[in-house]
């Protein structure tokens, strides 16, 4: 899909109301089973009717020349283009505000479609803004392991 096609799809779903931000989550602690710990600070999901999404990707890292509270509003652009993109589901936005790592963590329809994700321009527009060597992601097969992601 080009970047042109996925903002215009990203408009289609606003306009069609099938964008959900779920303010409720906002400040709750996001738990990684490797123990780290994020502050949520967005949630958006698309309602599709479409089966359980079937794989999740997460993506740590900590954008370089630039502060939390600046990364959190500049997070609103490449939003516009992601939510476009082919099985995309829904995402949490999360940081530690001590250190400055931030944590993406999506659901997509098929691991196909996170694989995709994982090579995309949205991709290489984050980790180029991100301090070198800071970027670490994965896809997770929903139907064949558990994650362990625990919000309170």
């Amino acid at each position: 899909m080009t970047l042109v096609a996925a903002v215009f799809r990203t408009l289609f779903l606003f306009l069609t109301g099938r964008v959900k931000f779920d303010r409720t989550l906002k400040g709750k602690t996001l738990t990684m089973p490797d123990g780290a710990q994020f502050t949520v600070f967005r949630r958006v999901e698309i309602q599709t009717g479409q089966p359980e999404p079937a794989a999740w990707f997460w993506v740590r890292f900590k954008p370089a020349r630039m502060g939390v509270k600046a990364n959190i509003v500049f997070s609103l652009l490449p939003m516009m283009v992601f939510m476009g993109f082919k099985g995309f589901r829904s995402k949490y936005w999360g940081v530690q505000r001590d250190t400055g790592l931030c944590q993406g963590l999506y659901e997509w329809q098929t691991v196909a479609d996170a694989q995709a994700y994982a090579q995309s321009i949205a991709m290489r527009f984050m980790s180029n803004r991100s301090e070198p060597g800071s970027v670490e992601w994965g896809v997770v097969n929903k139907g064949e392991e558990s994650l362990g992601i625990q919000i309170r």
